[in-house]
């Protein structure tokens, strides 16, 4: 919710009752204040870095409801408000605009609602009395100082491209020759003219900016992706202590995995990122053409841009990995029915974003350019909008993505969203999967012309548990009431997206 929403909510429900039963919680602070408070910059820095939210000023947390207590002189807090965040020596960075500040007047009194929306990540930390060690961050209901750690990884995600730093202490000699051999062919046999090939391994990986020369010594320096990318796997675990990558197949009812790939385990390659990215690009690869799915004429055979939305998510996984934070893991796992990503650090852009496209933000540039030279990463920014509408095409739930400070989770399906929930009946899932089919609002009436069930059963026991689940909802009261799949705001770019491809296929006919 943004300060619009807010707008909007006040026109269709009662705000009184809204600020009478909320509850703090990552997204709502409540305070009291007959003047701005001193604890309001505390949230003002945490909701800043962290996901946005709301302080709502003048309203007291209580039991079995909130207290309207209102503010007492609104003049004087927002110039209190405005002046502080003029002020360099109060907050690093402003972060609210005339919009985001609001009044309402309830029964006599004053309430002021401040929304504070997450601050873009360059400008991050956002800290308070010209302190950076007084930097906030939400965590559940309240605000808390971020750690060293948060606080550097916060650091990080301002200035990208962390990889293109030397490796210090680093020579070429700590890279796997193998790897580089075959890295060094794969992109030759993209680019002949180049003859890479020919070249020597210093040259090769000085021509595609993977080195550099010291302008005074001569001497080749090597940079912390290219280590990360082609390193042997002692020399990676000496510069990134924490470095870790897992894939898991868990597919199955055995509670032990049924395949592996990882560092920890002794082989016959150097587990860097490249040998990493051929053997589990492969392992899935061979997984999504054992996806099937029926077509028009109920026959099988691959599901279509699978094994691409698989490679993608790989390639996203590894090339925004914080390999400074190290913890959790990168790491994959296929349990069935899906496809899970994990890496360590946050998304440099919003999840919405992501699904837009055409804001290609990578944690690692060089890491990134290494895979676009094997091209395994072709179009900039739009790798987002092609994992979601591949979904939305198959008719495969939709892909979902978790992401904060700590790491980012990426989990795509290769089956329908009524498929994914075994606590489903077949009833309730055929019912999911009307509704999902219409798409638009159905009546009772509508859903059981569409399937053999009651009216009874649709109405009392069916409807109801997806409701809860969240996986429809309804509009309208009475006889009116109708029913709709829950749609998100990354469901709802998808859509567009697909449409204005179809536009364009119509238009260059």
């Amino acid at each position: 919710m943004n300060s619009h929403e807010l707008k909007s909510l006040t026109d269709v429900k009662n705000l009184k009752e809204w600020l009478l039963n909320i509850r703090e919680k990552h997204y709502i602070e409540l305070k009291t204040a007959s003047e701005l408070p001193r604890a309001f910059w505390e949230s003002y820095s945490s909701f800043s870095n962290t996901s946005g939210g709301f302080v709502i000023l003048g309203v007291k947390e209580a039991q079995p409801q909130n207290v309207i207590v209102g503010v007492s002189n609104v003049d004087k807090l927002l110039r209190s408000l405005w002046d502080q965040l003029s002020n360099t020596s109060k907050v690093n960075y402003r972060n609210i605009g005339n919009d985001d500040v609001n009044i309402y007047e309830i029964e006599g009194h004053s309430v002021v609602i401040v929304y504070v929306p997450e601050a873009p990540e360059r400008k991050k930390p956002v800290y308070i009395n010209g302190k950076i060690e007084e930097t906030y961050i939400r965590t559940g209901d309240g605000d808390r100082k971020a750690t060293y750690e948060e606080l550097q990884s916060l650091l990080r995600n301002a200035s990208s491209g962390q990889d293109t730093l030397i490796a210090k202490h680093f020579t070429i000699n700590d890279l796997d020759a193998e790897s580089l051999a075959l890295f060094k062919s794969m992109v030759h046999s993209r680019f002949p003219k180049k003859d890479y090939v020919s070249m020597t391994d210093a040259l090769f990986l000085t021509e595609i900016g993977a080195c550099s020369h010291d302008r005074v010594s001569g001497e080749l320096k090597i940079k912390k992706g290219t280590l990360l990318f082609l390193g042997k796997s002692n020399s990676i675990k000496e510069l990134y202590p924490h470095y870790h990558v897992d894939y898991f197949d868990r597919r199955g009812n055995s509670p032990r995995w049924i395949d592996r790939v990882t560092d920890d385990e002794l082989g016959n390659d150097e587990m860097n990122l490249f040998r990493f990215y051929l053997q589990v690009d492969a392992k899935l690869r061979a997984l999504s053409l054992s996806s099937f799915a029926l077509d028009e004429k109920n026959r099988r055979g691959p599901v279509p841009d699978f094994d691409e939305t698989l490679r993608e998510c790989l390639v996203n996984m590894l090339a925004h990995a914080d390999y400074d934070l190290g913890l959790p893991t990168t790491r994959i796992d296929v349990k069935d029915g899906f496809f899970s990503f994990k890496n360590p650090g946050k998304m440099l852009v919003s999840p919405n974003q992501f699904v837009i496209g055409g804001d290609s933000r990578p944690r690692n540039e060089i890491i990134m350019k290494m895979f676009r030279l094997i091209g395994a990463s072709e179009r900039q920014g739009m790798g987002g909008p092609m994992i979601f509408k591949s979904a939305e095409s198959n008719q495969f739930r939709r892909p979902e993505i978790e992401t904060n400070l700590e790491r980012t989770e990426l989990r795509v399906w290769n089956i329908d969203l009524a498929s994914s929930y075994p606590e489903l009946s077949e009833d309730e899932k055929n019912v999911l999967r009307v509704v999902i089919k219409a798409n638009s609002a159905l009546s009772i009436n509508n859903i059981q012309e569409s399937t053999s069930l009651t009216d009874y059963k649709i109405r009392k026991i069916i409807v109801p548990k997806l409701l809860t689940l969240n996986l429809i909802q309804k509009h309208g009261s009475g006889r009116a009431t109708k029913y709709h799949v829950s749609v998100t705001s990354e469901a709802f770019f998808t859509k567009l997206q697909l449409i204005m491809d179809k536009l364009g296929e119509v238009i260059k006919r």
